[in-house]
């Protein structure tokens, strides 16, 4: 670009073309840091509420969800020993029947079946 300049320019106006591209630089530059810095102070607060605000909103939805979730722990806690207290009240013990065969009148072992009547006493 350099070489560009000095053949289009020549080597007398192409120092003083130089200077004065550094100072436009320059001038650029401070512009835009100068709007830059200003940008920067006028949403800085409003930037700075909005997110207190979020960070607050955050707040609150954290601890509604730990308070939703200790009543769910809490719930299926309840839930959890009342079955098992049903579980434990209403097991049934098994109760021995002794096996009784019918009454075998040629001696010989019958697969046929014998209807016996117990009476079971409930506690």
């Amino acid at each position: 670009m350099l070489i560009l300049g000095l053949v289009v320019l020549g080597p007398e106006k192409l120092p003083p073309v130089l200077r004065k591209m550094g100072q436009l630089y320059g001038q650029f530059k401070r512009i835009t840091g100068d709007a830059q810095s200003e940008f920067r102070g006028a949403f800085a607060e409003p930037l700075r509420d909005m997110q207190k605000a979020a960070n607050e909103y955050k707040t609150v939805f954290t601890d509604a969800s730990k308070q939703v979730e200790g009543e769910y722990t809490q719930t299926a806690s309840i839930f959890r020993d009342s079955a098992a207290q049903e579980e434990l009240e209403t097991a049934v013990e098994p109760q021995f029947i002794p096996y009784e065969s019918a009454p075998n009148t040629d001696n010989e072992l019958s697969l046929e079946p014998k209807i016996v009547e117990y009476e079971i006493e409930e506690k």
